[in-house]
């Protein structure tokens, strides 16, 4: 988190994920929170290994690392937060946001989630805890109504945002079998999404 130790931060979102790999739907929703939330920094961290999710990555940590720190070099608004990957394990997001807020005492966090995960929310652990030291943004992947989670004093707000039609699974599948991504990625790390990918 190299910008983030130049400035004094106030409001920061945090959007964890695998990013196996990023998309441009990724990168879109990170500038739809930042003006949504009037962000001042949004940290993108990618997980060592999702807690709900079964199949480890295609893509290395330190290969995920490096699409995310080239999609936010130019724009001092995001940053990679690495804390996940350098315990390489699975984290839970109530203790990584806890070491972001001991980074910065001083400011208030902003958990950006799909809908699809916020209404399973009562599934996560520490979802109390998770509730008392952050906001949640909540956006959305499809035109379905969003169920709030029964977790107490949970302070959320929903993102009117664009609908992407794009997934890490699409994209992944598209390289298995030969067709074009460049549509759905960031154009600069389309190279390194070809070179990485296991053929």
């Amino acid at each position: 988190m190299e910008k983030t130790t130049r400035t004094i931060t106030s409001r920061i979102g945090f959007f964890g994920g695998s990013f196996d790999p990023v998309h441009i739907g990724h990168l879109e929703l990170a500038k739809e929170a930042i003006h949504f939330a009037s962000l001042d920094l949004l940290l993108f961290c990618p997980a060592f290994h999702a807690p709900l999710r079964n199949q480890k990555p295609v893509f290395s940590a330190e290969q995920r690392l490096n699409m995310l720190y080239k999609i936010t070099e130019k724009d001092s608004r995001m940053d990679v937060c690495t804390l996940e990957i350098e315990k390489q394990k699975t984290c839970f997001t109530y203790h990584t946001l806890q070491e972001v807020r001991s980074i910065y005492p001083n400011s208030e966090l902003f958990l950006l989630l799909g809908a699809d995960q916020f209404e399973q929310l009562e599934k996560w652990k520490f979802n109390q805890e998770l509730a008392k030291i952050c906001q949640f943004l909540v956006f959305s992947r499809s035109a379905k109504k969003v169920s709030p989670p029964t977790v107490k004093n949970i302070n959320y707000q929903l993102i009117e945002n664009e609908l992407v039609e794009i997934s890490s699974t699409q994209i992944r599948s598209r390289l298995n079998n030969r067709q074009p991504i460049n549509k759905l990625v960031p154009p600069n790390i389309n190279p390194m999404i070809q070179e990485y990918f296991p053929s």
